[in-house]
């Protein structure tokens, strides 16, 4: 009862977040999705370094050999990726950094013998990583033999390349930065690479648990940057390409599974990640099958699962960071129109991680619209020394409570005073007194209304009211003086006992309220 009604109190005061307006409908899921992980995607270069060392006959030697060392720079491949740990950890596909060492020695082989003798290609097909053959029977021994390592001596070294959105959102693509690899499963497993460079602070994208509860129809979005090579990779964009599609089929290929889609992915774009409406990773992107014709056909994926099982064995644990929560929160604000408590949300994020493209654009934008119509002011409470807020502070709340309840506790105790008394027991009627020289009094000297008189002064004495003393008897004819004294006696206390007119309490001689009922004595 008491505690209803002081919450029902408590409840007349406006809540500090009271009037404070619903937030506009913003994008949908999956375009917050692809807003959230674009930051985190990145593209990569892979450039390769040969060294070929021939080995041939030269009778002028005193070992009876000769050698001929050439090296080739040249760029390789191409792809997209993304960022795991704030440090700077990076998953994207084998096939993107890890060159093939078939089509790397053919490569050097062509270089050195086959041009190294004025050959031209056969026509302008050809490319430097297939083997040919050559007119000349010695010299086509030699190419053969390089090509197989048995006359030449391979090193291949990749190079890997990172660049992120900061980079690719300039007007001119600066160096990116180098990375290494920590662990590649190779194309013909599980095509899955993972990739370190130095970073702080860097924009992540989330990993989904398993790949295990996709199902036919379930709708994905592919984000790359397309480019066949880095001088064709576009400059100026703050976001990679978001190719959408459906999980077309999940087929078994070895120990795994691979992830058939319908997206139109384009060149430069393997590796990477494939999300779903949440924003979630659910895996990369692998290969596409040719047709007889030549076009593309069916485009594949590796599976998040893949991608887990390739961190761990690098030992690396994927993480979110800093930069994220402020992006996140930023955006979230944003979305609801709170463009005036965004601004500085969005410039954490910038601060966090500066040249943050998304988070510079979507900041230019809420300053603009900053204390416009369209701008829901934010009711935010703040703390205050007082232990609540500066709009409704915890110890006013408390305050009220307490005064409720007080006032309803006297309420009570007031009501159950105003009860009328339960009547009182019956007295016995009291022993006849004694007269003065010891034998009882007659009877008929004291009547019944005196009895009770003489028992109510009694009573008044019990409850701490005195009746006055009575007056020494005088002796009477007949041996009468003790029912003189008794009649005097309850006459007296008769005249000066009270007793209230409402529950019956003796009162005192002056006393003009009952001190048990509260009401007026009356006359």
């Amino acid at each position: 009862m008491l505690i209803a009604s002081a919450v029902a109190t408590l409840s007349l005061f406006p809540s500090p977040a009271a009037g404070q307006s619903a937030a506009a409908s913003g994008p949908s899921d999956v375009e917050r999705a692809v807003t959230l992980a674009s930051p985190g995607v990145v593209f990569i270069d892979t450039s390769v370094r040969i060294h070929v060392r021939l080995i041939y006959q030269n009778a002028n030697a005193v070992s009876g050999l000769g050698h001929l060392d050439r090296t080739y720079t040249f760029d390789y491949a191409t792809g997209s990726g993304f960022v795991v740990t704030p440090t700077g950890t990076v998953v994207t596909a084998s096939h993107v950094v890890e060159p093939d060492p078939d089509s790397m020695r053919n490569y050097a082989a062509n270089r050195l013998v086959l041009e190294g003798f004025g050959y031209d290609y056969p026509n302008a097909n050809s490319s430097r990583f297939d083997r040919f053959t050559l007119p000349v029977g010695w010299q086509n021994v030699l190419l053969q033999q390089c090509y197989k390592a048995v006359a030449c001596r391979f090193t291949i070294t990749p190079i890997e390349t990172v660049y992120s959105p900061v980079d690719i959102a300039q007007t001119q693509l600066p160096k990116g930065t180098p990375a290494r690899i920590l662990t590649s499963t190779g194309f013909q497993n599980t095509d899955v690479a993972v990739l370190q460079v130095n970073g702080s602070n860097m924009p992540t994208v989330s990993l989904g648990d398993t790949a295990g509860d996709l199902a036919t129809g379930d709708e994905v979005v592919a984000l790359g940057f397309p480019g066949t090579s880095r001088d064709s990779l576009q400059t100026g964009v703050t976001q990679p390409n978001k190719v959408f599609g459906h999980v077309s089929n999940i087929r078994p290929q070895g120990t795994s599974n691979i992830i058939e889609v319908d997206a139109n992915i384009e060149p430069g774009m393997s590796g990477g990640p494939v999300i779903d409406s949440s924003g979630d990773v659910l895996g990369l992107i692998s290969f596409t099958l040719l047709q007889s014709s030549g076009e593309s056909g069916a485009k594949y994926l590796r599976t998040i699962d893949d991608i887990k099982a390739a961190l761990a064995a690098a030992g690396v644990t994927p993480a979110r960071g800093p930069t994220d929560t402020a992006f996140g929160d930023a955006m979230d604000l944003y979305w609801g129109n709170h463009f005036t408590a965004a601004v500085p949300e969005l410039q954490k994020a910038v601060d966090l991680y500066p040249g943050h493209p998304l988070a510079t654009e979507f900041l230019a934008q809420a300053q603009s619209k900053a204390g416009t119509a369209a701008d829901i002011p934010l009711v935010e409470p703040t703390p205050t020394s007082a232990g609540g807020t500066d709009g409704f502070p915890v110890w006013v709340a408390i305050a009220i409570a307490g005064g409720v309840v007080l006032v309803l506790v006297v309420l009570l105790v007031a009501r159950r005073r105003r009860k009328p008394a339960a009547p009182a027991a019956v007295v016995a009627p009291m022993p006849p007194p004694v007269s003065a020289v010891g034998s009882p009094a007659p009877q008929e000297a004291v009547s019944a209304q005196e009895a009770v008189s003489a028992q109510e002064a009694v009573s008044a004495r019990t409850v701490g009211f005195h009746a006055p003393q009575a007056a020494t008897p005088t002796p009477t004819p007949n041996g009468s003086e003790g029912a003189t004294a008794s009649t005097a006696t309850a006459t007296e206390v008769r005249e000066t006992a009270h007793f209230c007119a409402s529950c019956g309490h003796a009162l005192g001689a002056d006393a003009r309220f009952c001190p048990s009922c509260g009401h007026e004595v009356t006359a």
